[in-house]
């Protein structure tokens, strides 16, 4: 039926070139934006999907730059363990060499000296962004109170909400902070004049070095003591529960009884090994002459003051101590110490920068993986967009010829009123 009120054709041609221009449109803006799922409206799972994914690589993002900061922290304390290392391995061969009779002590001792300063540079130098490994700070009972670190590492979503992972250490104290310096020894054997020994601690002012009640950092006190009768003793004087107490005055006070005290039991009292402090804050130990008639037999030897990490001390606070001049064999016992401690230190560290490394390679690969898994859901298939692209232009052009068409219909009908 022919009509001039409805046409048809011309609304069937027109429905074709509307969804045409629609279909047009969406791959228009698929190739413009490169996205098949750009909104909610294309298609709302996928679209709520790659919108969390992309969030949680956002936190990925934030989680490799965390990365990086810790990578570059732990590649700085690396290097400067490993240099602290190497110091110390030369270090223990000046030692080795000044137990030697005969070499020149003091140019050895200038050569430790040396080394010492440069081990104490490196730990104080290693610095990253204000960070430094190597550096520990200690609460007033002596504990470590800023030991423990940690970088982020990774997250897990769980659900709606997403849980932190952590790479957790702790840092590695190669400080050679110390309040003992090292200790002299006289070695007059036979002789009629009183036998001293004396180590520096400088313990300061309240305040200055301490408050009053921190723990003072201490360790033990040991020597070998020879007395005139022949006998050999080891001592060991533990001041490991020692604090500041009120004053510097009082508190030498308190040193000074606790090692009295174990002189006396395991020395004896008649051994008159007697401790001190002089006006430099010198602990002097002398040896009394039992016998005014006869001369000394009695001697000290290996003076040492050990220590714990502290505020007052640092890991490898011992090297101060360190004196072939003095004290050739006892040096050599803590060097050896001390060695093996820095190297389990910069062992850790060591690991630590590994696995900052692997993390960061991990996490790297991981939000590849996740940009990609996104892809695959809302990227459009640029192939098929264009070749798409390509049919609805003629399609499109093919709808507008047909409306065109089915719009001269009605003209048509006035030829049948000629």
């Amino acid at each position: 039926m022919a009509s001039i009120m409805t046409n048809t054709s011309a609304m069937t041609a027109l429905q074709t070139l509307r969804r045409v221009t629609d279909d047009l449109a969406t791959t228009q803006d698929r190739i413009s934006t490169g996205l098949k799922v750009n909104n909610a409206k294309d298609n709302a799972a996928y679209w709520s999907i790659a919108t969390t994914m992309r969030a949680d690589v956002a936190g990925f993002k934030a989680v490799k730059e965390s990365l990086e900061l810790g990578s570059g922290t732990t590649n700085t304390a690396s290097v400067a363990s490993k240099n602290i290392v190497e110091n110390l391995q030369t270090l223990k061969a000046r030692v080795i060499a000044g137990q030697t009779n005969g070499v020149d002590k003091s140019l050895i001792q200038n050569d430790i000296d040396q080394l010492v300063k440069l081990v104490k540079g490196a730990a104080a130098d290693a610095s990253f962004n204000g960070d430094n490994l190597l550096r520990v700070a200690y609460s007033n009972d002596g504990t470590a109170k800023d030991k423990d670190v940690q970088i982020l590492a990774s997250l897990s979503r769980n659900g709606n909400s997403v849980d932190p992972s952590y790479i957790t250490f702790q840092r590695q104290d190669m400080q050679v902070n110390s309040i003992v310096g090292k200790a002299t020894i006289e070695q007059q054997v036979d002789s009629t004049k009183a036998l001293k020994a004396q180590v520096g601690i400088k313990l300061g002012a309240v305040g200055e070095t301490f408050i009053n009640g921190q723990n003072l950092g201490l360790d033990k006190l040991t020597l070998n003591f020879t007395a005139e009768n022949g006998t050999v003793t080891d001592v060991s004087v533990d001041l490991s529960a020692l604090t500041f107490d009120t004053s510097k005055a009082q508190t030498q006070t308190n040193v000074l009884a606790a090692i009295n005290t174990a002189f006396t039991a395991q020395l004896g009292g008649a051994t008159a090994l007697v401790a001190a402090f002089d006006a430099n804050d010198n602990l002097t130990l002398t040896v009394g002459d039992t016998d005014a008639n006869t001369n000394f037999t009695a001697k000290i030897k290996d003076l040492w003051v050990s220590s714990k990490e502290s505020d007052a001390f640092g890991g490898l606070a011992d090297l101060t101590q360190i004196d072939v001049v003095n004290n050739a064999e006892r040096s050599l016992v803590a060097i050896n110490s001390l060695l093996d401690k820095a190297i389990g230190k910069a062992a850790v560290i060591g690991s630590i920068e590994n696995r900052v490394s692997v993390q960061n390679d991990f996490v790297s690969k991981l939000t590849d993986s996740m940009n990609k898994g996104i892809g695959a859901l809302v990227d459009a298939d640029m192939n098929e967009e264009s070749s798409r692209l390509q049919a609805l232009q003629v399609q499109q052009q093919l709808a507008t010829q047909a409306l065109s068409i089915a719009n001269q219909g009605p003209q048509n009908i006035l030829s049948l009123f000629r």
